[in-house]
This record gives C-alpha cells, sequence and structure tokens, in this order.
C-alpha cells in the first residue's frame, strides 16, 4: 500500500497530519494529548532503527473514522528507551513489528487516535523476551 522512511516518521509528519490537541489512547496507559508525545515515540524508534521503514497493510474509513495497518522494520542499531528509564543497548537484530490504529479525523487532521502497538512481538524479536509459548497445534504437529 504505502511505504514511509527518514523524515516521514518524525516530527514534521507529526506537526503535518496531527491536531495540535490531537489525544492519544494507548493500552494500559492514560490518553496524552498534543503533538508531543508522539514526537517522543517517533525520536525513540528512529534512536533505535536508524534504518526504520513503516508499511501501510491495510487501511479502511468510515465517516470521520481511518483504520490502519501497519508495519515497521529496522536494524536495532541504537540504545532503545524502556519504561522506567532504563536503555536497551542496540542488539544488532533486524526485527519487524506491527500496530493496529484507529485515527478520528477533524479540520483534515488527526484529532484522536488509539493504537495497540504489538510490543509483545516486538521485545520477543530483541531477545528481550523468550520466544513465545508453542500453541496446542503446534505441539502436536495438528492442524
Amino acid at each position: 500500500m504505502g511505504r514511509v522512511t527518514g523524515d516521514g516518521v518524525g516530527h514534521q509528519a507529526a506537526d503535518r497530519y496531527l491536531a495540535l490537541d490531537c489525544v492519544s489512547h494507548a493500552p494500559g496507559l492514560p490518553p496524552v494529548s498534543g503533538t508531543e508525545p508522539i514526537k517522543l515515540q517517533a525520536g525513540i524508534l528512529r534512536t533505535a532503527f536508524p534504518d526504520l521503514t513503516l508499511t501501510l497493510l491495510g487501511q479502511v474509513a468510515e465517516g470521520d473514522r481511518v483504520a490502519s495497518h501497519w508495519r515497521g522494520e529496522g536494524t536495532h542499531n541504537g540504545p532503545m528507551s524502556m519504561p522506567g528509564g532504563a536503555a536497551l543497548p542496540p542488539t544488532g537484530r533486524h526485527v519487524a513489528f506491527e500496530e493496529m490504529r484507529i485515527d478520528r479525523f477533524a479540520d483534515g487532521r488527526i484529532g484522536e487516535s488509539w493504537f495497540i502497538p504489538d510490543r509483545l512481538g516486538l521485545m520477543t524479536a530483541l531477545g528481550v523476551l523468550g520466544p513465545p509459548p508453542a500453541r496446542p497445534d503446534e505441539r502436536s504437529g495438528r492442524i
């Protein structure tokens, strides 16, 4: 569908597409307002994955809402800020991770977002967590 690299994943993109008072909702966290939180997140990802590429895998729209499925890919060549202030040192691993999001548009800009990033998949790919347990059908060989 579409691929974004470089500044398309950063501060200028946030200023171009987000309303100044946009509200972002993430699982397990209180809502945050404004463009600075997404700029902070973009900076964390850009530092950890300097070659980060985002690919739009699918998108549907209805009314003022747009649902999107994204995949991020990059090589973990920089420190990655973690919750609590610790930093994960570079692993050199090339990883892919995905996100589902719903954006509400107002006056041509994103006014509110709900997103679900695959943090478990990312942390597993980086080696922070062990591999996920096998599903019952994978252990038995039956589908």
